[in-house]
């Protein structure tokens, strides 16, 4: 015999997603702006320290749609193909950015959409996330992809990654307190 999950419950949750999806859809598209009007207090949290950048935020943008349509592929199913495009774009752009870090690339990645001086605050590379950014957003993509995939145990594919990007998260949060 199947749990039936309460209709309440879930409901809540996904008004909670939709919620989440909508502010790093707004959180990002702000950044954008900050980088597109030379906007400092829409670019970097506080000042002086390091800016969000704009690969960042576009991955932002693009995580927020992939969660927006994936509640909304459960009602329309041709949403889910364009919500895993964009997972797969934010993974990359993760996968990439490690790579850049780790073989010592420069694929151009990083100033591609906005150019940033060389003496900005915390950029060894101008234009470039930081490796833990990078890791959670190829952490988020997996995610986002596997949404729809079940296990054996109650854990779900997608809570695992989301759970260690969380993590990752937290630590920085609690570096910068």
């Amino acid at each position: 015999m199947a749990i039936q999950p309460n209709p309440r419950l879930v409901s809540s949750l996904k008004s909670l997603s939709r919620a989440a999806s909508a502010a790093v859809i707004l959180v990002g598209g702000l950044v954008l702006i900050g980088w597109a009007f030379d906007i400092t207090a829409l670019k970097s949290v506080l000042p002086g320290l390091a800016t969000m950048k704009p690969n960042t935020a576009l991955a932002f943008i693009l995580a927020g749609v992939a969660l927006w349509l994936s509640l909304a592929s459960e009602t329309q199913p041709r949403f889910r193909r364009v919500a895993q495009v964009c997972a797969v774009v934010v993974a990359l752009i993760g996968l990439l950015t490690l790579s850049q870090d780790f073989f010592g690339w420069n694929l151009g990645l990083d100033q591609l959409l906005f150019k940033e001086s060389v003496g900005s605050a915390g950029t060894p590379h101008p234009g470039r996330m930081s490796a833990a950014t990078a890791f959670n957003l190829l952490l988020i993509g997996c995610a986002l992809l596997l949404l729809d995939v079940r296990s054996r145990t109650s854990w779900l594919p997608a809570q695992s990654f989301a759970l260690l990007a969380g993590l990752i998260a937290s630590l920085a949060l609690i570096g910068y307190a």
